[in-house]
């Protein structure tokens, strides 16, 4: 009983604790981790997209593109080590802009999750009608943007921050919580937390393997799927949000 009223008062608090609020308070946890799973999918999918066809350079795992420059350039391959460089900026970029909407939008009116979300499908949709005429260094640098803005917009599931673009982070914290649950420490805090970050890692492995697929099958309209994932998160997140925004008015009258 303890353990619950714990993790009640972390996850009523949870929104303050998060940069670009996500979603209105009460964040009702399980219909926001589906939309973080379908995120989740859209995030491995684009890096599987973008290093197999685009160069074999990654999208959203900047440390990956760290660690590509490095080794490029230690051989004296410059042409090569600098395709890494402009997917970092945009990464950098897309998180200014989603951190900059957080703290302008005005609440109630704009909302800089919802905002980040249109604007990457807007993106994804335009690549993947013309992506396969324009040039990797064209269009790896867009997927970064969107991937960052992806994963800055929306970086909470109840108590818990996750990454929907890299998994390293949520593979500490699942493990992380795995030992405190086993070690009897916020035994029910802990065993969410564990479940909630394995089914984002799972989902976005799975991401990662349908977009490894498909972009083999079909590389000039690999990313149609991701656009559907995205929309349908995108679909779910305002009805969410008209959700929580109908909840707060009736409670309110």
């Amino acid at each position: 009983m303890a353990d619950t009223v714990k993790l009640d008062s972390i996850v009523s608090t949870a929104a303050t604790l998060s940069p670009v609020d996500p979603l209105i308070e009460p964040r009702p946890v399980l219909r926001l981790l589906v939309v973080a799973c379908l995120f989740a999918v859209a995030g491995g999918y684009m890096d599987a997209y973008s290093y197999l066809a685009h160069g074999h350079v990654f999208a959203n795992a900047q440390t990956g593109n760290f660690v590509l420059f490095s080794v490029e350039a230690s051989q004296g391959h410059w042409s090569q080590a600098v395709r890494h460089l402009p997917p970092i900026a945009a990464s950098s970029l897309g998180v200014a802009v989603a951190t900059w909407l957080a703290v302008h939008a005005e609440k109630g009116i704009l909302r800089a999750t919802l905002f980040c979300q249109a604007f990457e499908l807007a993106i994804l949709a335009a690549l993947a009608a013309v992506g396969a005429r324009l040039p990797d260094a064209s269009v790896v640098p867009l997927l970064s943007f969107v991937a960052a803005l992806q994963y800055t917009s929306l970086n909470r599931v109840g108590a818990w921050p996750f990454s929907s673009a890299m998994m390293t982070g949520n593979l500490r914290d699942v493990t992380a919580g795995l030992v405190q649950w086993s070690a009897g420490r916020e035994t029910a805090a802990n065993r969410s937390k564990a479940i909630t970050l394995t089914l984002i890692c799972v989902s976005f492995v799975i991401g990662a393997l349908s977009g490894g697929c498909y972009t083999r099958l079909d590389g000039i309209h690999a990313l149609v799927p991701c656009v559907v994932i995205v929309a349908t998160g995108f679909l779910l997140t305002c009805w969410e949000r008209r959700r929580a925004q109908a909840s707060t008015s009736t409670s309110t009258d």
